[in-house]
């Protein structure tokens, strides 16, 4: 998109780019639910070779050739210390959240964690050859753009998680059902995010993606109080919210990000938006699931049941494990019921956490954007020469011609 689209045409080209991301997302759960639902679990997985071998394809026969001319080598440590570090976080966060966050395993993986990303961090810092140019984070507008996709890919992957539960373990759905339930999200992403580009251009992408921001947090807050007879349309108009507010915030973040790096470091800026989008969303499920499992543990009432033990604490572990121990159960329904008001319980709880986050993004936005227009000649004039960006702006340059 960088290299086939003009500066003027990129952010609009990033925000149809964004809606096919929607789309599909919104194909994606309902093909995957009714291969489940006939077939092998894996058939959801092979389902992707033939659409990425026609991908490729098409990438191969229509999309232009864009390199940088330098001949940069890898960068093999920064790739291992960047995996290692972040494979430990995600690790101390799933195991916390299980086992407890003094425990000797979460505190090990906790400070490998801190120990490799400091590396990691100095190593890019004085390689002459980074895999991640950490100097970019110095650009204003590259820090929001990450920073905005990571907590929107947060509180998202971590919604994406728990809502699959909820759906098909406290309603009962079925998985293509599940997924056709979601439908709003998606539909309604695709119908907004072309529209973003525009909003960007008249109010300012920081104002947008605050906007975006704060409609996601409405989103959740519509969805805060479920319970596992909260009527459809209400479930459906908080979907349609949260999938209005990404739509709003995705595109302007990403084309934020890109517009901040020159030309020949397109891939870098790629790169990075994809990074931070897949490290929002392994926290997200990490963090939120977590959170939500601890929710979940404190909520279930098995009182009354008669479980043995190791039933008892199979029901107690998650609500697929009383799902488990419900179907070997003459009284059944009794253990569905508390298990679905219990795992209510704690989406409402992780949808709370989740409101809070984008709130608090959404003002940080504000808080640390400039103005447009907001920076001083000397300040553009370092930018330019640190980023290899042309000294005279584009609109500049239009009127001096």
């Amino acid at each position: 998109i960088t290299t086939i689209f003009s500066p003027e045409e990129r952010a609009r080209a990033i925000a149809v780019w964004a809606g096919f991301a929607g789309a599909g997302g919104a194909i994606g759960p309902i093909v995957s639910g009714a291969l489940l639902e006939r077939y092998w679990w894996g058939a959801a997985v092979l389902i992707n070779l033939p659409l990425v071998a026609l991908t490729i394809l098409a990438i191969w026969v229509y999309a232009p050739e864009s390199r940088d001319e330098a001949k940069t080598p890898l960068d093999p440590v920064g790739a291992l210390l960047s995996l290692a570090g972040l494979g430990a976080l995600v690790f101390a966060i799933i195991q916390g959240g299980e086992n407890g966050w003094t425990s000797t395993s979460v505190l090990t993986a906790g400070v490998v964690a801190a120990g490799t990303i400091i590396a990691f961090v100095q190593w890019e810092r004085r390689s002459p050859h980074p895999m991640l140019p950490v100097s970019l984070f110095r650009n204003r507008r590259f820090s929001l753009g990450a920073g905005v996709v990571t907590v929107a890919f947060f509180v998202m992957f971590g919604f994406f998680l728990l809502v699959t539960e909820y759906l098909q373990f406290a309603r009962q759905y079925s998985p293509l059902l599940a997924g056709v339930a979601l439908l709003p999200l998606p539909i309604v992403f695709v119908a907004v995010s072309p529209r973003s580009a525009i909003l960007a251009e008249r109010f300012g992408a920081a104002r947008v993606m605050a906007a975006g921001l704060g409609i996601v947090a409405g989103g959740f807050l519509m969805l805060s109080a479920v319970t596992p007879r909260t009527s459809y349309v209400l479930l459906a108009l908080g979907f349609a919210v949260l999938g209005a507010g990404m739509g709003v915030t995705a595109a302007p973040a990403t084309a934020e990000i890109m517009s901040a790096v020159p030309l020949s470091k397109a891939g870098v800026g790629s790169a990075v938006n994809d990074t931070t989008r897949e490290l929002g969303g392994a926290l997200g499920i990490a963090i939120l699931g977590a959170i939500a499992n601890s929710a979940y543990r404190t909520a279930i009432n098995l009182g009354g049941l008669g479980l043995a033990a190791g039933a008892d604490s199979q029901a107690r572990e998650s609500i697929g494990g009383a799902a488990r121990v419900a179907s070997g159960l003459s009284r059944a329904n009794a253990l569905q019921d508390r298990a679905a008001t219990a795992f209510s319980h704690a989406f409402g709880v992780a949808s709370v956490v989740s409101i809070v986050i984008a709130v608090a993004a959404a003002i940080a936005v504000l808080a640390f954007s400039r103005p447009e227009g907001g920076e001083t000649v000397e300040e553009l004039a370092d930018e330019a020469l640190e980023f290899d960006l042309p000294l005279v702006p584009a609109a500049a340059a239009d009127t001096a011609e």
